[in-house]
């Protein structure tokens, strides 16, 4: 069954940077369809039909990042607005309201207006030399804003007006990065990039808990984690890992990880990845590639280049967790 996906490029428009929308085939092929130009998209999720965009710096007076809207056909392209902040690399949309956290300002920002700045530093330097918030999601009854400060090591969690409502930590020096939630939204699972790690916090209507963290069985020095993603069909977890370059796997029973193995997932600095069905498209930043891998056996179909790949999505869905 044919796909079409988006991948975000992230180099200037006079390299390719941009958004491509592609088919994917059934062998693992990735066909290019159309192309939007754009400069350093860093990351863009879907909803109510229209596609939401981080550009990392677009305006020649400023160092703050942007972002815009448009149809999942490109058309109706809004303006690009202002994150304050730099460095935007999260969004999460939803209900009319639009949240970026800015990774180089520590803050997290709803449409554009509204301003929640966040204090302190880690343990682990230079790396948690400050805040740095790192990624922004509605909960499962879209009541509550969570965001993962990995410089604070901490899931912040706030209402939909950023008033705060409790936070949790993950180990000191850890650097908690994106979380994803299970399918009956009683846990959350999130991953930390400086310790390659999954940690699982129990979910009560706004409060989380931290309750076990698992290591990943790295091998090779200074790795970092990325992305991580919950299959409710099959109660599985993935996360990528850079350095490693592989792909990790666990069993979910309960809030329990299993670990289940791991592979590599063909290209260098896997950013991200999404699941699609029976695959596993894997944005490889270092390698400027995209790889397609049999969601199963966790091997490599198929591949295609791309400019600093950072994101894969549905054409038409949603892709905050």
């Amino acid at each position: 069954m044919m796909e079409e996906i988006l991948i975000l490029s992230c180099a200037d428009e006079a390299d390719g940077g941009g958004i491509y929308r592609c088919r994917l085939g059934d062998e693992g092929t990735v066909t290019p369809l159309s192309y939007l130009p754009c400069p350093k998209p860093m990351y863009a999720v879907m909803d109510g039909g229209r596609l939401h965009v981080l550009l990392r710096a677009p305006f020649p007076d400023s160092e703050n990042s942007g972002y815009f809207s448009c149809l999942s056909d490109f058309s109706e392209r809004t303006e690009v607005r202002d994150t304050l902040g730099k460095c935007a690399c999260h969004l999460a949309v939803g209900g009319g309201d639009v949240y970026v956290t800015n990774y180089l300002s520590g803050n997290l920002v709803r449409n554009g207006r509204d301003v929640v700045t966040h204090h302190g530093r880690g343990v682990n330097l230079p790396r948690q030399d400050m805040p740095h918030t790192h990624f922004a999601a509605l909960s499962p009854d879209r009541q509550y804003v969570l965001s993962c400060d990995l410089g604070r090591d901490t899931v912040f969690v706030y209402d939909r007006d950023l008033h705060e409502i409790s936070r949790a930590k993950v180990p000191d020096g850890y650097g908690v990065r994106h979380l994803t939630f299970s399918a009956d939204g009683r846990y959350f699972f999130a991953v930390n990039e400086l310790v390659p790690s999954v940690s699982t916090f129990a979910w009560d209507d706004g409060r989380a808990t931290c309750i076990g963290t698992v290591q990943l069985a790295c091998t090779v020095p200074g790795a970092t984690a990325a992305a991580i993603r919950y299959d409710e069909t099959e109660s599985k977890l993935y996360i990528s890992v850079r350095g490693e370059d592989k792909i990790f796997v666990f069993d979910i029973d309960e809030g329990h990880l299993t670990p289940r193995g791991s592979a590599p997932c063909g290209g260098r600095g896997p950013r991200d990845f999404a699941l699609f069905g029976d695959k596993i498209v894997c944005t490889n930043e270092n390698s400027d590639s995209v790889t397609v891998l049999d969601k199963e056996r966790l091997r490599v179909l198929g591949s295609g280049t791309f400019p600093a790949p950072l994101c894969v999505l549905k054409a038409g869905d949603t892709h905050e967790f």
